[in-house]
């Protein structure tokens, strides 16, 4: 079991790959930031880095995020491969609500019990708001499916 899922790991990161090559190529338009929040199954405080990127899907902005969730004796790694979409905007107030879907990869490490790696899916619905300079806040809500994190409250800033 351990190596068929090793595969579907590799493969995973390989697409990732592929999409992250696509997207930056697709558009000059890059941004990067931080995040923070807390999840739930487990219970941790979260924090983590995040990109927007190019275009992909012709309709989406490929998202990745990384995630370390640390708290009681697991420490978890969280790696997201999101494609949003940009749904509407609030008139005359700079919001924009997204929805988002993704594989996740989450890797877990607890200090008595070894380690294991999980595949799961995000889904995400988030709103992004606007700063000067071009800069933003996003503030999302993600909820897994599979043995991944059933849900976190992210507040993130991208430059």
């Amino acid at each position: 079991m351990t190596g068929r899922r090793n595969f579907y790991i590799y493969k995973l990161a390989l697409a990732i790959a592929l999409t992250v090559f696509a997207a930056q190529s697709a558009s000059a338009k890059n941004s990067f930031g931080v995040r923070a929040g807390f999840a739930s199954t487990p219970d941790q405080f979260v924090i983590g880095g995040q990109a927007e990127l190019g275009r992909a899907l012709q309709t989406a902005r490929f998202a990745p995020s990384v995630d370390v969730g640390l708290g009681s004796d697991l420490t978890a790694w969280t790696f997201n491969a999101d494609f949003r979409w940009y749904l509407f905007n609030l008139p005359e107030s700079g919001l924009k609500f997204y929805g988002a879907a993704g594989p996740t990869l989450l890797l877990t490490s607890a200090n008595k019990a070894g380690s294991d790696s999980n595949l799961g899916l995000s889904l995400v619905g988030g709103v992004r708001i606007p700063m000067k300079g071009g800069r933003r806040y996003n503030l999302e809500a993600r909820f897994g499916v599979g043995d991944i994190p059933d849900f976190k409250l992210m507040l993130g800033i991208l430059f």
